[in-house]
């Protein structure tokens, strides 16, 4: 299992988290029945067909409003590329949860089966381009037929598909974590890096250090931030500061490096200017070699043209 799908599971596995995904990034009027302060975490090896599939969360939850059924689960599953057979996929897992709440009371007992919302996290660069329901994937046979097409459909969160608008406007580490996997520079990662250090409060230190264990173990491997790295976790404020001494060392390296090509640039201009004064025309191979050579090596054939009789004494080495 890889870092980064561990590190998903980690962070979902809070309750801030899944609160704050179906608050503010799932929005749906059902969101408001949840009793968050009743969430329970499952096991999921409690469910045949769920056992050695680390990446699966399932919640537990009350309702607010007293109905029945009292409780309300929600099973989320992290996926890095689209998958054609997520439908029948959640229609098997759906299928053995059922089962396994049945087998786990009398017959007695047995009432409405509980609501069970299957979400998938598209964790993945690529956008999420296959079906989200089951019935889709099925043929037409006759009308008469269609009362038996089965209905189950997933709700979709496509990480890479999330407006920057809307997650600007939120203070949510569900925001920051998606505002960190969109960002393409390190500017971007220290802006929403600093963002997350405000929304968790001290007090949310667990979650705080599955952060900063992601950020140094995935994230800043994408930005070449590798010589940085060292066996002890780092905090979220350690990150921070690392990251904002990097990059005042890669700026002032930046600027060396316009500098010395601002003086390679003025040196050929220069060496060029005196080999046609000396011997005329050149041949654009002359000048395609001045135009490459580094600033000592300008130097060099600048001082041979004093002497030089031929282009041949110019580049003799």
């Amino acid at each position: 299992m890889g870092q980064h799908d561990l590190s998903y599971r980690d962070f979902f596995s809070h309750l801030r988290m899944i609160r704050d995904l179906l608050q503010e990034i799932v929005g749906e009027e059902w969101v408001e029945r949840i009793d968050f302060d009743s969430g329970e975490l499952v096991n999921t090896s409690f469910v045949k067909g769920f056992k050695n599939r680390e990446t699966d969360v399932i919640w537990k939850f009350r309702r607010k409003d007293g109905g029945e059924p009292v409780y309300v689960y929600i099973l989320i599953e992290f996926q890095s590329r689209p998958d054609p057979t997520m439908p029948v996929r959640f229609m098997v897992y759906v299928g053995h949860f059922y089962q396994a709440l049945l087998d786990s009371q009398p017959a007695a007992a047995r009432r409405k089966l509980p609501f069970i919302i299957p979400i998938v996290i598209n964790t993945g660069p690529e956008l999420w381009n296959v079906a989200t329901d089951l019935g889709s994937l099925i043929g037409d046979l006759d009308p008469s037929a269609e009362i038996y097409r089965p209905q189950l459909r997933y709700h979709l969160i496509d990480e890479a598909a999330c407006p920057r608008e809307k997650l600007e406007a939120l203070t949510s580490p569900v925001a920051d974590l998606f505002r960190l996997e969109q960002s393409d520079d390190w500017s971007e990662v220290q802006s929403s890096v600093h963002r997350l250090r405000q929304s968790l409060s001290p007090t949310e230190g667990s979650l705080r250090e599955a952060f900063g264990n992601w950020l140094q173990e995935v994230i800043l491997p994408r930005f070449a931030v590798t010589e940085e790295r060292v066996s002890v976790k780092r905090t979220l404020e350690a990150v921070e500061t690392m990251l904002a001494e990097s990059i005042d060392r890669w700026n002032r390296e930046l600027r060396e490096e316009g500098r010395r090509e601002g003086r390679q640039e003025e040196g050929a201009r220069l060496v060029l200017r005196q080999l046609r004064l000396k011997f005329g025309p050149l041949d654009p191979e002359i000048e395609e070699r001045v135009h490459s050579a580094d600033p000592d090596r300008l130097l060099e054939w600048g001082e041979r043209v004093l002497t030089a009789e031929s282009l041949r004494d110019i580049f003799r080495d």
